[in-house]
Order: C-alpha cells, then sequence, then structure tokens
C-alpha cells in the first residue's frame, strides 16, 4: 500500500509567494537566469554575453493568479452570508436605518477589499495561509454576530458594541500584518520589493493603533462621531494600497484575479437579491390569489436581477484593462455595490408591496360591500364585527391589538350610516383591519417610531391611522431610495466603462452615454415624490418595477444592437506585448 504521503496532497506549513525561478535566484546568486539584455549586448548573432546581475538586483516575480482558489471563493460566501443576515435584521425603514446599512455595508467590503488585496497578489496554499484565512473567517463571523446590533443614531446606547466593532477591526489589521510581514520575509534583500510592502506595513500599523485607540472613545454617556475614523481608516488604506502597488510594478495587480475576484463578488451580490426575493415569494402566497398585477411583479423582478447581470458581465473585457485603470475601476465597485444591493433590496421590498396591496384591494371591496348592505347601523355593526373576527383568524393577527369592539359599538349607536359619527367610526375600523393585513405581509412602520409610540409601551390598542401613515412613510422612503439606486446603478456602470477600457471606440462612448442618460432619469423619478398626488397614484400602482425593467432592458436591447453596428476594436496580441515591455521597463 502506497504511503499516505503520495496518495494525498503534501500541504507545506510555509510556502513562497515567489516564481521558481525567483527563489532560485534568491537563495542562490551564481545560478541566477539569463537576462533578455545578456542576449542583446552579445557580441554575435546567437552568442550570449557572459554577465550576470547580482541576485539583489534581479526581478523577483510572484506566482501568477489566473483564477480564484476554492478558499477564496469559501471566504466570498461569507461576505454574502455577513449581508444576508444584517439585511435580514435590520429593515430599512428610515433615513438613519438607511445610513446603518450602507455604514455597516462600507465596514463589511473594505474589510473584503483588503484580504482580497493579499490573496490576488500572495496567497499560496500552505498551512500558515489556512490558518490565517481562518482566522478571517472568524473576523466575518463577528461582523455576522455583531453586526445584529449595528446602529449609528446612538453611539451612547450601544457603546458596547462600537467597541466590539472596532475590536474586530484591529484584530483584522493585525492579521494583514502578519501576512506583509510574512512576503516581506521572502523579499528580504529586494528594495524594490520591500519598499511597498514595508509601506502596506506602516499604514495597517496605523490603523490598527487607531482602532485600538478608538476603543476608549466610545461610552455610555455621550453619543460620538468617533465612528467616522474607521471609514477613513478604510479608504487610506485603499488608496494607499493601490498608490504605493502603482508605483512599485512589483507589488503591482498585473497578472492577478482582481478583476475575477471584484466580478465574482458582484455576482453573488446578485445572487443575494435572488436569495431575498425568494424569500418575498414567500408573503406573495398568502394572497388571496395570483393577479396579474402580483405575476407581472414578479416577472419584472426576476428581469431586473438578469438584466444587470447581462449589463455588468457583458462589459467586462480583462484584456482591455490596464494596471492603473484596474484599481480605480475596482475601487469603484464599492459604491457600485452600494447602489445594486439597495436596489435588489427595494426590488424584494416591492413586490411584497404590490401583494399587500392587491389584498388591502380586495378587503376594500368588502368591507365597502358589507357597510352599504343595510341601512342598519346595528345589522352593519354585526356584520363588520363576523368579518373581522374572521380575518383575525385567517390572517393570526392579535385582536387584542387590532381591536375594533369600540368602533363598532359606535358605529351600531349611531343610528344612519350617512351620519359622520357611522363614517369616522367605519374608517377607523377600515383603517385597522387594513393595519392587521398588512401586518399579515409583514409590513409595518418603522420599528424606532413603533417602540416609541404610546400604544407600544401601556399596550392599548393601536392609532390605525397613525400606523397607515407610518407605513406610508415607510415605503415612500423604499420608492426614494429604489429608483435612485436604480439611476446609480446604471451611473456606476457607465463609470466603470468609462474607466476600465483603453482603446475606447465609438460603440464604447455610447455605452457609457446611454447607460448614464437612463440612470439619470430614472433617479430622477424619485423626485416625483416631491408632488404627492402623482406619487400617490404611482405608489400604488403596479407599474414602479416593471419601469425600471423596461428602462435596463432596454438598454440591454441597444447594446445589442450598438455591438452590431458599432463592435468593440479587438484586442490583438500588441496590447499584450505592450503590456510585457512596461511590466520589464519598471524594474
Amino acid at each position: 500500500m502506497a504511503p499516505l504521503r503520495n496518495r494525498y496532497k503534501y500541504l507545506p506549513f510555509f510556502a513562497s509567494p515567489l516564481e521558481e525561478h525567483s527563489e532560485h535566484n534568491h537563495g542562490h546568486a551564481s545560478h541566477a537566469p539569463i537576462f533578455p539584455e545578456d542576449f542583446e549586448s552579445a557580441p554575435e548573432k546567437g552568442q550570449i554575453k557572459h554577465e550576470t546581475r547580482p541576485a539583489h538586483a534581479r526581478e523577483l516575480t510572484f506566482r501568477e493568479r489566473e483564477e480564484a482558489s476554492s478558499i477564496e471563493l469559501f471566504y466570498d460566501l461569507f461576505f454574502v452570508a455577513n449581508l444576508s443576515s444584517f439585511t435580514g435584521t435590520h429593515d430599512i425603514d428610515s433615513a438613519t436605518t438607511v445610513k446603518s446599512y450602507v455604514g455597516f455595508f462600507a465596514l463589511l467590503w473594505f474589510n473584503w477589499l483588503q484580504v482580497t488585496l493579499y490573496d490576488v497578489r500572495f496567497g499560496v496554499d500552505s498551512v500558515f495561509e489556512r490558518v490565517c484565512k481562518a482566522l478571517h473567517l472568524g473576523v466575518m463571523i463577528a461582523f455576522a454576530v455583531v453586526g445584529t446590533q449595528f446602529d449609528t443614531s446612538d453611539t451612547a446606547k450601544n457603546f458596547v458594541n462600537f467597541q466590539q466593532f472596532s475590536c474586530i477591526m484591529l484584530v483584522s489589521k493585525v492579521i494583514l500584518l502578519v501576512q506583509y510581514g510574512y512576503i516581506l520575509f521572502w523579499v528580504r534583500g529586494h528594495s524594490k520589493v520591500v519598499a511597498p510592502l514595508l509601506i502596506h506595513i506602516a499604514v495597517f500599523a496605523t490603523g490598527a493603533v487607531i482602532c485600538l485607540g478608538l476603543i476608549f472613545s466610545f461610552n455610555d454617556h455621550t453619543h460620538t462621531l468617533s465612528y467616522v475614523a474607521w471609514y477613513v481608516i478604510a479608504i487610506i488604506e485603499a488608496l494607499v494600497i493601490f498608490a504605493s502597488s502603482s508605483r512599485w510594478r512589483s507589488a503591482s495587480f498585473m497578472r492577478t484575479n482582481l478583476n475575477e475576484r471584484v466580478g465574482l463578488l458582484t455576482l453573488i451580490i446578485l445572487g443575494e437579491g435572488v436569495i431575498v426575493l425568494t424569500k418575498s415569494m414567500v408573503y406573495v402566497t398568502k394572497g388571496e390569489n395570483y393577479s396579474p398585477a402580483v405575476i407581472g411583479q414578479i416577472i419584472a423582478s426576476v428581469l431586473v436581477i438578469y438584466f444587470l447581470y447581462m449589463l455588468y458581465f457583458d462589459q467586462v473585457d480583462a484584456k482591455r484593462f490596464g494596471t492603473i485603470r484596474q484599481q480605480f475601476w475596482a475601487l469603484a465597485h464599492f459604491p457600485f455595490h452600494v447602489a445594486l444591493v439597495l436596489l435588489l433590496e427595494g426590488t424584494s421590498r416591492l413586490v411584497t408591496w404590490r401583494n399587500a396591496t392587491e389584498m388591502i384591494n380586495y378587503l376594500s371591496g368588502q368591507l365597502d360591500a358589507i357597510y352599504y348592505s343595510s341601512p342598519n347601523t346595528t345589522i352593519i355593526a354585526s356584520a363588520l364585527g363576523s368579518f373581522a373576527s374572521d380575518m383575525y383568524t385567517d390572517f393570526g393577527a392579535d385582536a387584542s391589538k387590532y381591536n375594533v369592539t369600540t368602533f363598532l359599538s359606535t358605529l351600531a349607536a349611531s343610528g344612519d350610516p350617512n351620519s359622520a359619527a357611522a363614517r369616522y367610526a367605519s374608517a377607523d375600523i377600515f383603517a385597522t383591519l387594513e393595519t392587521a393585513a398588512l401586518k399579515y405581509f409583514h409590513i409595518e412602520g418603522a420599528k424606532a417610531a413603533v417602540k416609541t409610540s404610546a400604544s407600544y409601551k401601556t399596550g392599548a390598542p393601536k392609532d390605525p391611522f397613525k400606523d397607515l401613515k407610518s407605513v406610508a412613510h415607510v415605503y415612500d422612503l423604499v420608492y426614494v431610495y429604489f429608483f435612485v439606486a436604480a439611476g446609480c446603478t446604471l451611473l456606476m456602470m457607465a463609470a466603470l466603462i468609462a474607466v476600465s477600457k483603453r482603446n475606447k471606440c465609438l460603440g464604447d462612448y455610447v455605452a457609457v452615454a446611454l447607460r448614464g442618460t437612463v440612470g439619470f432619469a430614472l433617479a430622477c423619478v424619485a423626485g416625483v415624490i416631491g408632488n404627492y398626488n402623482p406619487h400617490t397614484r404611482y405608489l400604488y400602482s403596479p407599474w414602479m418595477l416593471p419601469t425600471v425593467m423596461l428602462a435596463i432592458g432596454s438598454v440591454v436591447v441597444l447594446d445589442g444592437v450598438l455591438g452590431y453596428f458599432l463592435p468593440a476594436p479587438k484586442v490583438v496580441a500588441v496590447h499584450e506585448e505592450r503590456e510585457e515591455r512596461s511590466r520589464e521597463n519598471s524594474f
């Protein structure tokens, strides 16, 4: 029987990030390989000039990474799990929650970016790297645990949570310090490689010290904005890494899979959008039936995600990336991903909203039929009471919270269904039952407003009109951020094309202009909220999702037409040769 070492892949404790010839040169200068200039300066054709350079002057080549490894993809899954967990525990129902959502996403995204920037250049499978990756996964788990209480509106109330976040980011930076120090050991003696690594280490060390100090800035006495330093540090770290990698090409992202990793993260975020959308389908099945409007919403939402996938990946051409452009392109994905996650979140909420609206319309028709079925208010009150009782059973509503007994008594005592007292009482009944129906679909007002209300604190019956108004405010916000996010998503797609592609042709410029124009138009639709009547009619109509779907779909169709009549220039070998010469001349 073969020994286990021969049957299983051998995993070294430490592995060099350098190509084999670089490792050889680094350890043994006398066996250095022959460089191109050795041929160029030869006295006769075909003769090799026997002149070598010292090992410290020769180029160190890091191992190329053409595709993401399985452990890198595994790490990306923790990113999306974090995002899914945070989305599930934080409803976007107010401007404050939008701020917290974007704030948490920013911390998560930049943490992912820094780990990725290390992996795509220096990551080599070994026991050491796996231990470090396990620690990074632990950081992601800590993000998920602490993120459930993340709320930037009051740091004094949640000061322990903010202290924990500072500790988590401190640990993440220390892990990266160790990893970059490990790479520094392998390239010691080569100043062109050591210099950028020392800058990387310095920036992470500075960030770690600041995060340590921020732990003591949070207390239970006063609200502080010191958490803003987290974002400043994250942005500075990214800029320093990219700038130093541009200055010293030895630590650049040329011939790495950075483009693939960023693209895969976009794909994963789109997948998260599909997951959130399918969860919203659970509430769709709670409707009485599948009306054409609801079916249309489902189709439109799926097409929105599919069209976004096509618009993004059809324009990613790695062969037309420059080394510097690649870095701007990667960093520009942060605002793009923020807009994308908000768009996908809004899409799922609007699917649920449309189904709830269909149910409300059905209930309103039933209640109106009962109210006008008899001139006797006692009979009307009795019929409405029976309807409410059945509804409580069907919807699983709490009768004590959605109690209409007082309103029914007022209606019965009014004597005339056309009197003011009867109409006020019936309006209260209708509003209460509509609020119960919305709760069935998990549609409520802002949680912060609910928790501060008198009914929440005392257990008294809810104020039906106040609850409905709170729900309206929430979906006013959803309406705004949905269209703004849709517009910004297309605008950022235009920016990604403009930044990434070299040797642009007319088709590229038209594609940028097309996305920018349609994106700007979609963002402007959010301004309709300033005119309440058109906005109200639009909010309760089934056309919000189809509007975005048709807008994005038109860009897809026009892209195809333009691709036929205005094809992009073919990328020939000269681009690769130019890139190779640029890389050689940088040393």
